[in-house]
């Protein structure tokens, strides 16, 4: 393994390291945070990240995309991929992760993309835009941030959405506290939560919906979507785990 680079990011030390044809961007600690495979550029190595994809089973026909937490930026990379007409924003607030996504992980060529450099609090407060779903993957190191679980954060995303869009959430914390938090907001914010654990590590996906939706719907939505991807990509498959939290 070669390392490309090493910085000092806002929170922890930053390492971009390759090998092979695998370029991956880390933070102390030996976090990974971005693993990318150009020789299957649109789907992240890592399964939360691919297992995004399942947000559109949800909102098959969304023409607009919030990503809060930027890292490689895998995730946008993915769903421009996915659906050739949206148009996807990306919020960071460490400007030496845009540097590290732009200078190794090509985003500065992405189509349809653009980044914010700032933080997520802040950029929600003064949303004025309404996305058909936004990602909420703003970890630092392992730690997820406490204010992206409150009632309030939750809040100020559910302006920015659509009527029939989504919020998914990246989860992965041993803090069974803020989680029960976190899942409760989802609930007494947007009505309907779904949740889908990941098989080879420990991240739970959440999404958080406005309407009511069917488990038939779902996977029939995501069978509909898996047909059309440019890319192999078994998403009908993966929303058969899809579940309600407890």
């Amino acid at each position: 393994m070669k390392t490309l680079h090493r910085t000092r990011g806002l929170a922890h030390e930053l390492t971009v390291t390759r090998e092979g044809r695998t370029v991956t961007l880390w933070s102390a600690g030996s976090i990974r945070h971005t693993v990318f495979d150009s020789t299957i550029p649109h789907l992240p190595g890592l399964e939360y990240a691919r297992n995004m994809l399942a947000t559109l089973a949800f909102c098959p026909q969304a023409q607009s995309c919030l990503v809060l937490g930027l890292g490689g930026g895998s995730i946008p990379r993915m769903m421009v991929a996915a659906r050739p007409r949206i148009e996807v924003e990306a919020v960071e607030i460490d400007p030496a992760v845009v540097e590290l996504a732009t200078r190794y992980f090509g985003m500065g060529a992405l189509p349809r993309l653009t980044i914010h450099l700032e933080d997520a609090a802040a950029f929600l407060r003064r949303c004025t835009s309404r996305y058909g779903f936004v990602i909420l993957d703003t970890y630092v190191g392992e730690r997820f941030p406490f204010q992206c679980a409150t009632e309030e954060f939750i809040r100020d995303i559910r302006k920015c959405l659509l009527e029939d869009g989504v919020l998914a959430v990246n989860w992965l914390s041993g803090d069974y506290k803020l989680r029960d938090e976190l899942v409760k907001n989802l609930k007494s914010t947007l009505g309907h939560v779904w949740q889908l654990p990941c098989l080879k590590s420990g991240n739970v996906l959440y999404f958080g919906l406005t309407r009511t939706a069917t488990r038939p719907e779902i996977i029939s939505a995501a069978a509909a979507v898996e047909a059309e991807l440019s890319f192999k990509y078994s998403l009908k498959r993966l929303a058969m785990r899809l579940r309600n939290p407890r």
